[in-house]
């Protein structure tokens, strides 16, 4: 009975790790604000997966809140932070950001958003 090889280039592929997102990278390097220094309902600057924007943090389900643009109109997603183990997108915090009158999440999607 012949046992079954698979070429080089397919093993290769297949032990390839995934790239790290920009978050995961500011975590590895140390530049993430921990959980535990986040303030409830306070607004952060920091990395969605690789993109930069800003989050609402919340305390209770340990979640941030953003706004997500929709075609029709814009909806709100919660996402954990970048130190929170599973799949999915995850935030990286790196700085507060003080609210923008025009950016601001509502008290009722910060609220309702799961």
């Amino acid at each position: 009975m012949t046992a079954y090889s698979m070429p080089m280039v397919e093993r290769r592929a297949a032990q390839a790790k995934p790239e790290l997102t920009a978050a995961q990278k500011a975590l590895r390097d140390r530049k993430v604000l921990p959980m535990n220094s986040l303030l409830h309902g306070a607004y952060y600057n920091g990395l969605l997966d690789d993109t930069t924007t800003v989050g609402r943090w919340h305390e209770k389900k340990h979640r941030f809140i953003f706004w997500k643009q929709n075609v029709d109109q814009p909806e709100s997603k919660a996402v954990p932070h970048v130190a929170d183990l599973g799949l999915g997108s995850r935030f990286a915090p790196l700085s507060l950001q003080a609210a923008e009158a025009g950016n601001q999440i509502s008290e009722f999607a910060f609220e309702t958003t799961r």
